[in-house]
């Protein structure tokens, strides 16, 4: 017999599935391997289930997603990253998550690699369109210090940018 959900479930599946891009986008950022990020990506919805009873709903539920699911990615209340083997698409494919992405897009996540956990939260928002005020109240960050430090920001993903695009026109 299978269990129906309860409205509170319901609600909550609903809000994931509309919005669990946001949660792809924070695993791909912050996990290096296709399993690291399905790992991460449950701890995420593990920890948005813990506090869904508390979402009053004074926020957009995606300035809520990305909240908890930064806090998670950052704070290390995931577990820790395993060496695993290679599998291969069809044996790890998960839904929603990314397909093959082009050149410009992997030198983009391969150049926010060199940025620290909270400045990848930043830029990842700053990606997203995400105003100073929306930013402010997902990280508790003023909105001055966020102009700061996405401005340091910027400038170190453009030299790192520029380091690779050197790189690779040395290796044509």
């Amino acid at each position: 017999m299978s269990k129906q959900a309860t409205p509170d479930e319901a609600a909550f599946l609903s809000v994931l599935e509309a919005h669990q891009a946001i949660l792809h986008k924070v695993c791909r950022m912050y996990a290096r391997t296709e399993e690291g990020r399905r790992d991460l990506f449950q701890d995420i919805v593990v920890q948005m289930w813990r506090a869904w009873p508390r979402f009053r709903q004074e926020s957009k539920v995606s300035t809520w997603m990305y909240r908890i699911a930064l806090n998670v990615a950052i704070s290390g209340l995931r577990r820790p990253e395993l060496p695993t083997e290679t599998l291969t698409e069809a044996q790890h494919h998960l839904p929603g998550t990314e397909k093959e992405l082009p050149d410009e897009v992997l030198r983009l996540y391969a150049a926010l690699e060199g940025l620290s956990k909270s400045e990848k939260s930043l830029a990842l928002l700053f990606l997203d369109d995400y105003s100073y005020e929306e930013m402010a109240q997902i990280t508790g960050l003023g909105t001055d210090h966020l102009r700061v430090k996405l401005f340091r920001i910027r400038e170190k993903l453009r030299t790192i940018l520029q380091q690779q695009n050197t790189i690779y026109h040395e290796k044509r």
